[in-house]
């Protein structure tokens, strides 16, 4: 069984989860990917946002139209409560969303994918994305990547070792928590990337970008040999879809 995200438990112990690997080599690439194809003065949906750390980020360098939407209330509590200055947050009930066609000019969706156990499911949300895009607009996807599984990163570790994840398997991830001594366990879906494809192609998405983003020693704050096994693995995936 996939992990139960409106679990006050599981949502506040991910909450307190320091994020810093993901920052580093996913969230500020697709930032990054995200200003350089639309620039900063545009509106963007943080779908499936969890307490809004992405959208914070998002916001603090220089994003001025972000909506964060989830399906947790703990999560929603938690974005507002942590400040909504130029940011807006909102619960939402199943894959409709509560806004107008053609309203975003991007959406992004980081770690959703791997939350939601059905194809049919990832279709809809999909499909209910391409609604809210406007023409032109896009819809971008951060995940883990499906090909690196097993590996000890700082903060995490998605699969256990030596075992090879098929499309559509359960894959437990260990989660350090700051200040516990035992790692958060939850469950994600593992899903090819025929199945990212097949969704997009499916919504009526055309696939535009698909990039493996490495971990990179040169990007770390302070530079150790520590990690220097795990340099140019391929900890993420990040795909684009575009509306036409």
């Amino acid at each position: 069984m996939n992990t139960n995200w409106t679990e006050q438990n599981i949502a506040e112990l991910f909450d307190a989860y320091d994020d810093w690997v993901e920052n580093a080599f996913g969230y500020q690439p697709l930032i990054a990917e995200l200003t350089c194809s639309y620039g900063k003065g545009i509106s963007v949906l943080d779908y499936g946002c969890g307490s809004g750390k992405v959208s914070r980020r998002l916001r603090d360098d220089g994003f001025d139209y972000v909506t964060g939407v989830d399906i947790s209330p703990t999560m929603i509590e938690k974005a507002i409560s942590a400040g909504t200055n130029r940011l807006r947050f909102e619960q939402i009930h199943g894959p409709n969303l509560p806004f107008p066609d053609n309203s975003f000019e991007a959406v992004i969706s980081c770690f959703l994918f791997i939350n939601i156990p059905e194809r049919r499911e990832l279709v809809r949300i999909t499909t209910e994305v391409m609604r809210i895009l406007k023409p032109g607009g896009s819809y971008y996807i951060l995940d883990t990547h499906p090909q690196t599984t097993g590996v000890d990163y700082p903060t995490y570790r998605n699969g256990e070792h030596g075992i090879s994840y098929q499309d559509g398997d359960n894959r437990p991830v260990y989660l350090t928590i700051p200040g516990r001594q035992q790692p958060l366990e939850i469950v994600d879906k593992q899903w090819g990337l025929s199945t990212y494809r097949n969704t997009f192609a499916a919504a009526g998405l055309s696939l535009t970008t698909e990039r493996n983003l490495p971990f990179d020693n040169s990007q770390l704050p302070v530079h150790t040999s520590e990690f220097r096994t795990l340099q140019d693995t391929k900890p993420y995936i990040l795909l684009r879809a575009t509306k036409q």
